[in-house]
């Protein structure tokens, strides 16, 4: 066994990170379960740019495996006024998971139908001691943007997947079984796939 850190922070990524990792011959351990504290500043221009950042920064901090991942929301009809690489900053670095979620949907006020569409995009970057060894890109199939939302289903970490949902199935993204993510071609098990693949090579 070998240990890989998974280099974020936020709750529901790392549990994500967890997932991608699991059964394979490798000790997944999160910052707070090490003695390192990295800072990255996420100034690519891409998911993929800001994800390798990410995990040659903590490879080379453990000198050690890391495995990072970056994503967003890409929403078509929003044009030049939105950009999926700042989707957890777009409202602001100060602000929280219910701002953000305001925010968006005060963005999309006045879309309606296909100008409300939105599919997700997901970079995972695979480094060692540094040197990024691997990156996967991955999104899903087109969901929409809810018009509303009940501040209970407010999903910590991923307050996006509150939002998307999916009216073929009459479900947001957070909602939906194994086999409903197959049928919208969810990112995450196409990435998991991915992992898998490579360490069988």
């Amino acid at each position: 066994m070998q240990d890989i850190i998974l280099a974020t922070t936020n709750p529901a990524k790392l549990a994500r990170l967890r997932w991608l990792v699991e059964d394979l011959p490798l000790t997944p351990l999160s910052p707070a379960e090490t003695a390192v504290n990295v800072t990255v500043i996420e100034s690519g221009a891409t998911h993929e740019e800001n994800a390798n950042l990410k995990a040659a920064a903590w490879s080379k901090a453990v000198d050690g495996l890391a495995l990072s991942s970056d994503g967003g929301l890409v929403i078509p009809a929003l044009g030049d006024g939105w950009d999926s690489v700042h989707t957890a900053r777009f409202a602001g670095p100060e602000a929280d998971d219910r701002q953000r979620t305001d925010a968006l949907l005060e963005l999309m006020k006045g879309l309606s139908g296909k100008e409300r569409r939105a599919h997700w995009t997901e970079a995972i970057s695979l480094a060692d001691r540094g040197q990024v060894l691997k990156t996967w890109t991955r999104q899903s199939r087109d969901g929409a943007i809810a018009e509303t939302f009940e501040p209970e289903q407010l999903v910590q970490g991923f307050w996006v997947f509150t939002l998307w949902w999916f009216p073929e199935l009459g479900k947001r993204y957070v909602d939906l079984t194994p086999n409903e993510l197959e049928r919208v071609e969810d990112h995450w098990t196409w990435l998991r796939n991915d992992v898998r693949e490579f360490w069988k090579r």
